[in-house]
């Protein structure tokens, strides 16, 4: 019996059993902070349960060191008009945000946001910066869409303070790109294996590494694909599978490839029994102790209980740009059009 017939006749096991299911989503409390702004957020970097970091339109960048009960509304100067779509934040002092257009710059401050300044320009002047992603607190990588050559991956060893171009990428298709929808075009593992969604061509791709970047390949997907925006928009990795979510963001409704999963690193995918209500912009493990999973998009917000298999509505959860969670696994954060920042607090695990 195939995989899909499994999981539909668990499914139907599940819908039969005499006592109802828990709610999944009791002790769950959220809350709407005020962010200060009214542009659209989407750079989101979680530290902990108290700190958080995000990049703004404007060169504008957010931070709370108590939770979100306060954000303050930092400037970058040398980023005035850019939206800093991708952030990485270190500690309530250190974090880096990435320009999506151009002039394309990655900016560093150590002081809490009170400056910045610039480590890395890019001299092309066709850079499009997607996400930002480390492995620990040296080790990261940041993906562009391409530029002439190919596509673009920087890589640091020293904690952001200097990148090169990492080299053995797969070429691009024509009009393949990446989407900085929610600064979650990349997922990693602690072994050194990262996966980057793409976009735009014929086929949604993903690239892969598990050498830190040393070596690359390609794999195919099931996921919307053919139209300049349709493909993967976010990645997931729960330690078991890799989770992919997009679809069309120009057709917010359309469930048709807005996700899938793969149990293999991404070798084979499989679509959902249930698929998320629409577009889905990111895509996160929702740290309830199980196999749990969060995306959401424009429109809405899901949940899956079975690491992607069968999603459901999230209704208290309106729709946001990206989510993530704090490493405690306590408290996250989803943030939106309008300024929105929406606080998630869960309920302690047994």
């Amino acid at each position: 019996m195939s995989r899909r017939l499994l999981a539909t006749a668990s499914l139907l096991a599940g819908l039969a059993a005499c006592s109802p299911p828990a709610d999944p989503l009791a002790g769950i409390t959220l809350e709407e902070q005020a962010s200060g702004v009214t542009s659209s957020l989407r750079g989101l970097a979680v530290v902990s349960d108290d700190v958080v970091w995000i990049g703004a339109p404007g060169g504008q960048v957010l931070r709370t060191v108590d939770g979100g009960a306060h954000w303050d509304v930092l400037t970058i100067d040398a980023a005035e008009g850019a939206d800093l779509r991708s952030a990485h934040g270190f500690s309530a002092d250190r974090a880096l945000f990435f320009t999506a257009g151009q002039p394309a710059r990655l900016f560093l401050t150590e002081d809490g946001g009170a400056s910045f300044r610039t480590v890395w320009e890019d001299p092309t002047g066709n850079a499009f910066f997607d996400s930002l992603v480390f492995w620990n607190s040296e080790i990261g990588i940041a993906f562009s869409d391409p530029i002439p050559g190919g596509f673009l991956v920087l890589g640091t060893q020293d904690g952001g303070e200097s990148w090169t171009r990492i080299p053995g990428l797969p070429e691009p298709l024509e009009g393949e790109a990446g989407f900085a929808a929610s600064d979650s075009s990349i997922a990693t593992a602690p072994n050194g294996c990262a996966w980057i969604g793409t976009g735009g061509g014929e086929t949604a791709r993903v690239l892969r590494t598990c050498e830190f970047g040393a070596e690359w390949d390609f794999v195919d997907t099931p996921m919307a694909a053919g139209t300049p925006g349709s493909g993967i928009f976010a990645l997931a990795y729960t330690g078991e599978k890799l989770i992919a979510a997009g679809g069309n963001y120009e057709q917010a409704d359309a469930t048709d490839g807005n996700l899938a999963w793969s149990d293999d690193g991404g070798t084979s995918w499989e679509l959902p029994i249930a698929a998320p209500a629409g577009y889905r912009s990111d895509v996160a493990v929702l740290p309830l102790g199980d196999n749990s999973l969060v995306a959401t998009g424009p429109n809405g917000t899901d949940i899956s209980r079975n690491g992607g298999e069968i999603w459901t509505p999230w209704p208290d959860l309106p729709g946001h740009h990206a989510i993530a969670f704090s490493p405690s696994g306590r408290t996250g954060w989803a943030v939106g059009s309008d300024g929105r920042i929406t606080r998630i607090t869960l309920p302690p695990r047994n």
